[in-house]
C-alpha cells in the first residue's frame, strides 16, 4: 500500500505544479458568463460613459454604479486584505466629509447640495468592488487580458466607424448638449472618446514589442495614434500617451541600452523641444486658441478667489453643482469658469493642500503597489496597468485627477488580481484560500 500511494504521489504532483504558458485560475462561472459580466462591468468601473450624457442610460447607469457596487466595496472593506486599503479609506472620510462642511462654510451650499457635489469622488470604491468582484468571479488571467486587450480593440474600431458614419448633424459646438461629438474652431470636428482602454492597449503592445519584437505592435501603435490625432485630437491625451509608450519602451529595455538611449534623449531633445517651441511659439498658442484662454481666466478666478485666507488654501473651498441653488458661475460671474481644467491647481481650490496631498499620495502609492506586483515577472499586462498610472500622473497637470477617480481603482484592483493569480494552477483547496487577497479567515481556519 505504502509503495502504491507512493507511486501515485509522484504522477499527480508534476501536474498540479505543471507551468502554463496561459495562466489559470479556479473559474467560478462558465466562460461565457464570466467574459459577459467582465464586458459588462469593466467599462463602468473605468467611468466608461461617466460624463457622456447624451448617451442617457450608459450615463445614468454609470452614476448609479458606485450605489450598485456599495455591497461588494463594503464586503471588501471588510474581508479583504488590500494594499493602500487603509489609506482609500482616510481619502474617502476627507472627501466625503470634511469638503462638503467646507462647501457649506465658504461657497453657501445647502446640505443637499453639498452632499450631492461628492457624487464624483463615490467611483474611488471602485477599488474595493472590483476587486471583490474578481474574487467572486474568479476570472483566469488569460480571460481578463483577452477582455481588456478586447474592449481596447474595440475602442479604436467603433471610433474610426463613428466617424465614418456619424453624420455632420450629430456635432455640436456645446459642451452642455454633447461631449461625444464636436465641432471647435481650432480642432473643428472630433469624437471625444473615452480612452481608458485603448490607452491600455497601447501601452500593452508597447511593452509586448520590447519583449518580443515583431512586426505588427509596432503598425497597431502607429494606426492607434494615426487615429487619434486624426479623430480624437485631444492633444494633453495623445502626448501623454507618447510619452509613456517611450517610457514602457526603454524602461524594458536591457540596462546599458536603457542608459545610452536616455543619454541621448537627454542631450538631444530638450535643445530640440526648445528650438522648435521658440520658432513657433506664436502657431503653437494661436493652435490652443479658446482652450488656453479658458484655462487662463479659470486660473486667475480660482486663485483671486483663494486669495491670501490660509484656510482655504489648507482646505479648499469645495464645488457646487449645476443643479443647486448656487454655483461657481454663478459666484465668479463667468460661465467660462472650469475648475476641471486647472489639473493640481483645481484639486487644491476644491479640497485645499491637505486634499491634493491625500490625492498625490493615493496615486503615488499605487504605482508603488502596482510596480510591486509587476515585479520579477514580466507581465506586460500589468507593467501596462503601471503605465496607466504614471500617464494618469503626467496628464494630471491639465486634466484633473478627481474627475475620473475610478480608473485608479480600476487599475490597482486589476494589477493585484492579475498579478495573484498568474501562474497559478487550478487549486484543489477551496477558492477562497487559493485568490482571497488575503481574506480574513476564520478563527477555526476553514
Amino acid at each position: 500500500m505504502g509503495g502504491k500511494a507512493r507511486r501515485q504521489a509522484v504522477v499527480t504532483l508534476p501536474r498540479a505544479f505543471m507551468p502554463d504558458p496561459l495562466p489559470l485560475s479556479d473559474e467560478r462561472f462558465s466562460g461565457l458568463v464570466t467574459t459577459t459580466v467582465l464586458v459588462g462591468t469593466l467599462p463602468l468601473f473605468a467611468q466608461t460613459f461617466h460624463y457622456l450624457h447624451e448617451l442617457t442610460v450608459p450615463y445614468l447607469l454609470s452614476k448609479a454604479w458606485p450605489l450598485a457596487c456599495l455591497p461588494l466595496a463594503l464586503y471588501a472593506v471588510v474581508w479583504l486584505e488590500l494594499p493602500a486599503k487603509r489609506f482609500y479609506l482616510v481619502f474617502l472620510a476627507y472627501a466625503l466629509g470634511v469638503t462638503p462642511f467646507v462647501s457649506m462654510v465658504q461657497l453657501g451650499n445647502g446640505l443637499i447640495d453639498a452632499l450631492i457635489t461628492t457624487v464624483k469622488v463615490w467611483p474611488v470604491t471602485y477599488y474595493f468592488a472590483l476587486s471583490a468582484l474578481l474574487v467572486w468571479l474568479a476570472p483566469s488571467y488569460g480571460r481578463v487580458r483577452a477582455v481588456l486587450l478586447g474592449l481596447g480593440a474595440t475602442t479604436f474600431a467603433l471610433m474610426v466607424v463613428l466617424w465614418v458614419a456619424a453624420p455632420v448633424s450629430w456635432y455640436v459646438n456645446d459642451p452642455m448638449l454633447g461631449k461625444l461629438f464636436m465641432i471647435e474652431v481650432e480642432r473643428g470636428y472630433r469624437i471625444y472618446m473615452p480612452m481608458f482602454f485603448g490607452a491600455l492597449l497601447l501601452f500593452y503592445l508597447t511593452r509586448r514589442f520590447v519583449q518580443e519584437p515583431k512586426l505588427l505592435p509596432p503598425l497597431l501603435i502607429l494606426a492607434g495614434f494615426v487615429a487619434m490625432l486624426m479623430i480624437y485630437k485631444q492633444r494633453t491625451a495623445i502626448g501623454g500617451m507618447l510619452l509613456i509608450c517611450l517610457y514602457g519602451a526603454v524602461t524594458s529595455l536591457a540596462p546599458r541600452r536603457r542608459l545610452l538611449i536616455v543619454g541621448l534623449f537627454l542631450a538631444v531633445v530638450p535643445l530640440g523641444v526648445g528650438a522648435m517651441m521658440v520658432q513657433n511659439a506664436d502657431n503653437l498658442l494661436q493652435s490652443l486658441g479658446g482652450s488656453l484662454t479658458v484655462r487662463q481666466t479659470s486660473l486667475a478666478l480660482a486663485a483671486n478667489f483663494l486669495g491670501d485666507d490660509p484656510w482655504r488654501w489648507l482646505f479648499g473651498v469645495g464645488a457646487t453643482t449645476r443643479f443647486g441653488a448656487i454655483t461657481l458661475a454663478d459666484i465668479f460671474g463667468n460661465d467660462q469658469f472650469y475648475i476641471a481644467d486647472l489639473g493640481w491647481f483645481g484639486v487644491v481650490f476644491e479640497y485645499g493642500l491637505i486634499g491634493a496631498l491625500l490625492l498625490a499620495g493615493l496615486y503615488g502609492w499605487g504605482v508603488i503597489v502596482v510596480l510591486k506586483a509587476a515585479r520579477g515577472s514580466d507581465d506586460a499586462l500589468v507593467l501596462a496597468l503601471s503605465d496607466y498610472i504614471l500617464y494618469m500622473l503626467v496628464t494630471s497637470a491639465v486634466y484633473s485627477l478627481v474627475f475620473t477617480p475610478g480608473e485608479l481603482g480600476v487599475v490597482m484592483a486589476l494589477a493585484i488580481y492579475l498579478s495573484r493569480v498568474r501562474g497559478r494552477p487550478p487549486s484543489t483547496v477551496p477558492l477562497a484560500h487559493h485568490i482571497s487577497f488575503g481574506a480574513r479567515r476564520r478563527p477555526n481556519g476553514d
